[in-house]
């Protein structure tokens, strides 16, 4: 697995117990802007990957649309399953009009599930994140000792 920081493992069963990092960049930026344009045309706010795939740039953008359901409520699963989406149009236009902040920065803990949202930021103010690209343009998982003690419950 590719990253930086150090990886906390659990003593009985060895899974990751640090948080990670999942963070906005400008492809996911730009890959919303060309869906809520298609769902705009279209007249279809809710669909599935499959219907927009083409609209995406490499494999990074596509797999990473998902992560927008973490990003601000801009995206939601209708149906609760992976692969369909829904768009909250209200605030993607607030987003891309600069009225809306969102995080840019998110950290996952793997054993509470718990998101920690970081970074907000308008639109315009969004830096380009691609430092956490690694050479294939994918992203880069970090991690970092979670801010609380953990305690998994499993043994």
């Amino acid at each position: 697995m590719t990253g930086q920081g150090e990886v906390i493992r659990c003593d009985k069963c060895g899974g990751i117990i640090s948080e990670r990092q999942i963070g906005l960049f400008n492809g996911m930026v730009e890959a919303l802007l060309k869906v809520w344009q298609w769902a705009e045309e279209h007249h279809k706010y809710e669909f599935a990957r499959k219907e927009v795939k083409h609209l995406f740039k490499n494999e990074n953008e596509s797999a990473r649309f998902g992560d927008w359901i973490l990003f601000g409520g801009l995206v939601y699963r209708p149906d609760g399953k992976k692969g369909t989406y829904g768009l909250n149009l209200e605030r993607v236009k607030a987003l891309f009009l600069g009225e809306l902040e969102i995080p840019t920065t998110l950290w996952k803990n793997p054993v509470t599930h718990e998101i920690r949202k970081e970074d907000y930021r308008s639109v315009g103010n969004i830096k380009n994140l691609s430092e956490f690209l690694d050479e294939n343009n994918e992203f880069i998982a970090l991690y970092r000792q979670p801010k609380e003690p953990v305690q998994t419950g499993l043994f």
